[in-house]
């Protein structure tokens, strides 16, 4: 996983402030700050920025030893709020469901998603979303107790598969047993990620599956993590990405800018502690 780190990002700043008044003279105005007159200057009016995320995935977001969010997805909005801000703590962060997740999108509820979700056809085409790139490189897999003896997909056969509703692993899970020819296993539904692990820790299903960063994560933080194993098999490909409602490019290439600087920074070794070497650089 990238280590985000935090760049001062002041060539971005004036990139950003240009594209936020560009065709807007007024952006203090009323109608700037209205959603029809772009997301990027009703960001800026309103102070702050509105993320969405899962909230309770360990890497990607969750609640630190601090009180505090934390992880990949909650350092994409931080960098952001950085870039348009200077203030890295101008944050909303909403909690968001698969099932809420692009409605609030779609509506103006967030003014990003940035909440580990997967890039595809569908949801780049039809459903008003514009994924911004990816950011992590998964793949789905699936964990089962070390007990249950489940070292292959056709072991699933009579036993019951945890999956959570409204995400790709769900159909990605009917894919490949049906390409196995895996017969009588039962899949077990949940509505959002605590209730899916709490069910599979209890022992309602012998296994589990989703992105397999999420797995990991979430074996770390079980009670006995050395009881539970990861299938070597991958059933998908899993690009995450952050997404914005589609039609607004200043907005999307505003965020899009500031997670490439991320990237780039990375790449370069760039931090905050050190970006004052990068100045002068003769480096093109």
């Amino acid at each position: 996983m990238l280590k985000w780190r935090f760049c001062a990002l002041t060539l971005l700043l004036l990139l950003i402030t240009a594209c936020g008044t560009e065709n807007q003279p007024n952006s203090s105005s009323t109608t700037a700050s209205s959603p029809d007159a772009g997301r990027l200057p009703t960001v800026k009016n309103r102070g702050k920025l509105i993320c969405g995320i899962n909230g309770e995935v360990p890497g990607f977001s969750f609640v630190n030893e601090k009180g505090e969010y934390s992880g990949l997805d909650v350092q994409i909005c931080r960098a952001i709020a950085a870039a348009l801000f200077n203030d890295t703590s101008k944050v909303e962060y909403r909690k968001l469901s698969p099932q809420e997740r692009f409605t609030a999108v779609q509506t103006g509820e967030v003014d990003i998603l940035s909440r580990n979700t997967t890039w595809t056809i569908n949801r780049d085409t039809a459903l008003g979303m514009e994924f911004i790139t990816p950011v992590f490189y998964d793949g789905q897999g699936i964990m089962a107790t070390k007990a249950s003896n489940v070292k292959k997909l056709e072991d699933l056969s009579g036993k019951s598969i945890c999956v959570l509703s409204g995400t790709t692993t769900e159909q990605n899970l009917a894919d490949a047993m049906a390409k196995a020819a895996v017969q009588g296993y039962k899949p077990i539904v949940s509505d959002d990620v605590e209730a899916l692990y709490t069910a599979y820790q209890a022992g309602r299903c012998q296994a589990v599956t989703s992105d397999r960063s999420q797995l990991v994560a979430r074996r770390s933080v079980f009670p006995r993590p050395q009881d539970h194993q990861l299938l070597e098999v991958v059933i998908s490909k899993e690009p995450l990405a952050p997404a914005v409602a589609d039609g607004d490019p200043p907005w999307s290439n505003a965020v899009r800018s500031i997670v490439f600087s991320l990237i780039q920074g990375e790449e370069f070794g760039i931090n905050s502690q050190n970006i004052a070497t990068f100045a002068d650089s003769k480096d093109p």
